[in-house]
């Protein structure tokens, strides 16, 4: 047996200047090392692969402030993409090429496989995006293995089979084609995320760890206190993970293990701001364990953001929140009609409640975003309506609006081709960017309309209602108007 470690390329196939340290990545390459393999990384970040940005997006719909990464010397690469990647590949000659992607990277992913479809090198992707796609990606020619479950051990086992050139066609979470015969492994059990080894961000270039959070850019970690969700929404993919394993995906990590994670990342790479990767934060972390996470992060003295159901949010765990550094809470409202929001969302609190978390947020400081989401199979103008109204009602710091995308795994993608709304072969892509629904009460080019215009109908006064609505069109006029109440509403921030 060989027993040196075998080289691996990760891929991280990103949206472009979504500048985050992916926690699956580095997890990933810390197991990878620590069984003697070497890890390069191919990150797409910084290659410009979509006409624009998320946050471009977002700054033209007002929903976040314009950051200038360019003056820290963060811009996009002048070389080519597909060059790039080839000459890493001649130049480092891996043993095996592992990509990770999302549903609306997907097509950038099998882009860059099949401009490598001349090199014989197993080539593995994986991702949440692949496990709800696994049977229509791993057909692709470029693809040789995808990993449908947690990858963690998964890939250090195929590194090691590698390594060791012994069959791998066994390994558990990995569907493996060979000869056009395709071998589906068992599903492994879910990892214990307390005896992960800690991140490895020596992969990443430094400016990769500048975030724009609040309007203001730092050097941000993002840690991973929680993977999964107990919730059941059905527009998120929670609702497909917890039927695939036929149970609770939800762990939290050990208190004690967050924090000395935190704090060793800290020293070692100076990071200003901590991004905690929780989808429920206060909803999933228990009263204990709560009151110990307070008494353990004041000696890391770092502001920090978390996410969290409007349910969770108590003025005992706020004001509490608030005396270690939390700046940050994201909550998701998603919709504005309550029978709405519990028949076809999946989510049961009222508005009242909505109101009175977003209330004790302001009393203790603490900057709340609201998460909206328009484009629902069913929804009409009028129900979203209902949700700028609610929003007008939140006065939160800043509101968010995605467009409804049928991600594979979600409850609310079978209904969306039930209704006819959406063809059973589409694949979902980035919510901040397009409509995914043309249905006979809500047209694309009205959902846009609406988009566009969608915080400057929360925030300005209704009687300029009006005006607002000639904005919603993509013609000369509406763009005229567009523009001229987007400065009156940035004149006011």
């Amino acid at each position: 047996m060989i027993s040196n470690g075998i080289k691996v390329l990760l891929v991280y196939v990103n949206s472009p200047m979504d500048n985050l340290i992916p926690i699956g990545i580095s997890l990933l390459s810390s197991f990878l090392k620590n069984s003697g393999h070497e890890v390069k990384l191919f990150d797409t970040t910084f290659y410009k692969t979509t006409i624009e940005t998320g946050d471009d997006v977002r700054v033209k719909t007002l929903q976040v402030k314009y950051t200038n990464l360019s003056k820290l010397g963060i811009n996009f690469k002048n070389s080519n993409l597909i060059e790039d990647f080839r000459i890493l590949i001649e130049e480092y000659k891996p043993d095996l090429i592992g990509l990770s992607c999302v549903e609306p990277t997907i097509q950038l992913a099998l882009f860059l496989l099949n401009s490598i479809k001349d090199k014989k090198i197993p080539k593995i992707l994986g991702g949440i995006g692949v496990m709800f796609l696994a049977d229509e990606i791993i057909h692709e020619d470029s693809v040789d293995m995808v990993c449908i479950g947690e990858g963690e051990y998964a890939i250090t086992e195929l590194a090691n089979a590698i390594r060791d050139n012994i069959d791998y066609s066994n390994i558990k979470n990995l569907w493996i084609k060979k000869d056009d015969i395709i071998k589906k492994n068992d599903i492994n059990q879910l990892v214990d995320i307390n005896n992960l080894p800690f991140q490895d961000w020596s992969i990443y270039q430094k400016e990769r760890f500048f975030k724009p959070m609040g309007g203001k850019i730092r050097v941000t970690g993002a840690f991973e206190l929680v993977r999964g969700c107990p919730r059941m929404c059905s527009y998120c993919c929670n609702y497909g993970i917890n039927k695939f394993y036929k149970k609770k995906y939800v762990r939290q990590k050990n208190i004690d293990r967050i924090i000395d994670e935190i704090q060793y990342m800290k020293d070692k790479y100076s990071i200003e701001y901590v991004y905690f990767y929780a989808e429920n934060f206060l909803l999933t972390i228990k009263d204990d364990d709560f009151n110990k996470f307070i008494a353990s992060y004041e000696k890391i003295k770092m502001p920090f953001w978390i996410e969290t159901e409007p349910e969770s949010i108590t003025e005992n765990r706020l004001s509490k929140l608030k005396m270690i550094g939390c700046e940050g809470i994201s909550v998701g409202i998603e919709h504005g009609n309550e029978k709405f929001r519990k028949k076809i969302l999946n989510r049961y609190i009222t508005n009242e409640k909505l109101i009175k978390a977003f209330t004790i947020a302001k009393k203790y400081g603490i900057r709340i975003s609201a998460n909206n989401i328009i484009g629902f199979p069913t929804e009409t103008r009028e129900l979203i309506f209902e949700t700028i109204e609610l929003n007008r009602k939140l006065n939160a710091d800043n509101i968010i609006v995605n467009l409804f995308v049928p991600y594979r795994g979600t409850k609310l993608r079978e209904l969306s081709i039930k209704k006819g709304y959406l063809n059973k072969n589409d694949r979902g892509w980035d919510y901040r960017f397009s409509a995914a629904l043309d249905q006979p009460q809500l047209k694309k080019e009205e959902l846009l309309g609406l988009h566009r215009t969608f915080v400057l109908y929360t925030t300005l006064p209704k009687k300029k209602w009006d005006l607002i609505k000639m904005a919603e069109k993509f013609d000369e006029n509406g763009n005229r108007i567009h523009h001229k109440l987007s400065m009156e509403y940035l004149s006011l921030k």
